[in-house]
This record gives C-alpha cells, sequence and structure tokens, in this order.
C-alpha cells in the first residue's frame, strides 16, 4: 500500500507484539491516524521448508486479519490497515516506518530487546529507523492508564530537543505530567577559560537547560512540566527519575554516517534498562 501509514505496528504473534498492538492502537487513536499492522513473514532456511510458500503466506495473513479484527472490535471507529510481507524484518520495519509518524515494537517481559522475530532486531530497527520508534515491553499499558509521567532526557543536542517536543506532544495527547531530566557529569570542569568558574558552567548549563525546557513549553502551556537538573550518571539517572514513569523518551546522538545509524551509550543503556515504553528519537536529518 502506499501513502502515510499512521501509526504502525510490528506484529509476530508473540506476546510482546500483542502488547505493541494495543498500545499502538491507543496512540492512533489519540492521535486520531489510522493503525497500520506489520506482519512479516520469512523463510530461513528455504532448503528445509516442507509447506508450500503459500502455505505460509496465508498463515500469516490470517493472523494479522484476525489482529486486526481484534482491533477493530475494541477501538470502534478506528482504521485499521494491513501489510503482509516476505522479507527481512529490520530493512521492511526501517522502510515502512519511513511513511509512519511512529513505529511501535514490543519486547519480552525478561528480555532487553525482546523475543521472538521482533526481539531480534529491535536493536537494529531503533539503531536506523528515521522516525520516532516507540518499545513496549510485555503487558505494558498505554500512557494515559493510572498514575506516572512521561520522563524525557535533554542534553543540549539536536536529538535531544526533539526528544523534548516528543515528549511535551505525548504528555499534551495523553493529558500527563512531564519531567525533563538533565544530568551534569560530576566531574565536569572548566578548561582555557580563566573568567569562568567550575560553578560558573554550571550555572550557564542549567539556566541553558531550563530555557530550553521553557521554550517548548510555551507551545504546550497546559501540560505540568517539572525541570531536574543533578548532577551524577546520565543512564543511572534517567531510568531513576523513570522508576514510576509511563514513558520515557530519550534522542540518539549522530555524529557522521555510521555513527549517526547508532543509539548513543546513554540511550542504549536507558533502553536496555528501562522497565516502561522508551520512546526513541532518531537525530534531525537521518
Amino acid at each position: 500500500m502506499s501513502g502515510p501509514l499512521g501509526v504502525l505496528v510490528g506484529y509476530d504473534g508473540s506476546k510482546g507484539s500483542e502488547t505493541a498492538l494495543e498500545w499502538a492502537a491507543r496512540e492512533a487513536e489519540v492521535r486520531q491516524l489510522p493503525l497500520t499492522i506489520l506482519h512479516i513473514w520469512q523463510v530461513v532456511y528455504p532448503g528445509f521448508v516442507v509447506l508450500p510458500l503459500t502455505a505460509l503466506e496465508d498463515a500469516a495473513d490470517k493472523a494479522s486479519a484476525a489482529a486486526a479484527e481484534r482491533v477493530r472490535t475494541a477501538h470502534p471507529g478506528l482504521q485499521v490497515d494491513r501489510i503482509v510481507e516476505c522479507g527481512s524484518p529490520p530493512y521492511l520495519l526501517v522502510a515502512h516506518g519511513r511513511r509512519a509518524e511512529l513505529l511501535v515494537l514490543g519486547r519480552n517481559a525478561d528480555h532487553p530487546f525482546g523475543a521472538g522475530i521482533l526481539g531480534s532486531v529491535s536493536a537494529q530497527v531503533v539503531g536506523h529507523a528515521t522516525g520516532p520508534t516507540v518499545l513496549v515491553r510485555e503487558g505494558q499499558a498505554p500512557p494515559e492508564a493510572g498514575p506516572g509521567d512521561i520522563v524525557v532526557g535533554v542534553d543540549g543536542s539536536p536529538s535531544s530537543r526533539d526528544a523534548l517536543r516528543a515528549a511535551f506532544l505525548e504528555a499534551h495527547l495523553h493529558e500527563m505530567p512531564l519531567t525533563a531530566y538533565c544530568a551534569w557529569p560530576p566531574d565536569a570542569q572548566v578548561s582555557g577559560t580563566p573568567f569562568l568558574t567550575d560553578a560558573d558552567l554550571h550555572d550557564v548549563c542549567r539556566e541553558r537547560f531550563e530555557r530550553e525546557v521553557e521554550s517548548v513549553y510555551t507551545a504546550y502551556p497546559e501540560v505540568k512540566a517539572a525541570k531536574v537538573f543533578e548532577s551524577g550518571n546520565a543512564a543511572e539517572g534517567l531510568l531513576a527519575a523513570a522508576s514510576g514513569a509511563k514513558l520515557l523518551v530519550v534522542g540518539t546522538r549522530g555524529r557522521g554516517p555510521v555513527r549517526s545509524l547508532l543509539l548513543g551509550s546513554v540511550s542504549r543503556a536507558v533502553v536496555r534498562g528501562a522497565r516502561c515504553p522508551v520512546l526513541v528519537v532518531p537525530p534531525p536529518g537521518r
């Protein structure tokens, strides 16, 4: 199918993908966008296939159709489309993701990146996706269900600014409070600037962080936003701040054609360690 895909969810029938399917359906409703279910089937070892390929394709189509019907029943009025293709899951997820406003993937409850087809490729997808990607752990509810807030990591980079805007949008859509978090490296110090002390540098960075948050807040004045600027390890601080969160939003750093395809160390640690869904926002221009 051609044209925009709205909210795109990878589906393979696993428990993690079932959670992602419900999460994506609710997100599509809130955003007033269609939901597209992408079911990818593949023949890993063609020489050992006993069933005809048409049988495998039919089974994939039936599984996708059943999932779509469940969503339509639970979310009447939501436009639900399907794509069923044979091929490489990471390649097709990234390729179709270019036409979606949001890509949603499931992950197993006891594994950092998940299990099954989606689990084996999630790390590749979030490292190569050109748009925002959400990783949802098995059993996790949509953002607005129950107490909690949305937490976003901010470090002044272009990607983190995009992450900040994405976090405010989510907070606005789901009518939830937001916490913007910035970590000050404990070993940060001034070098080559005799008229600026370490304390001055700390204050300058804190003020820049607060101004950056305020610049986005003006577009979403109804969002209750808190700012946290503290000394410590960024990944550990973000994970602690998001311990009771409904969604954690992070950007990815990109420097050059190769590094821009990789998750930064903080984002990678957060994706692995977070106990809530994680929205990963790629660097601008990827």
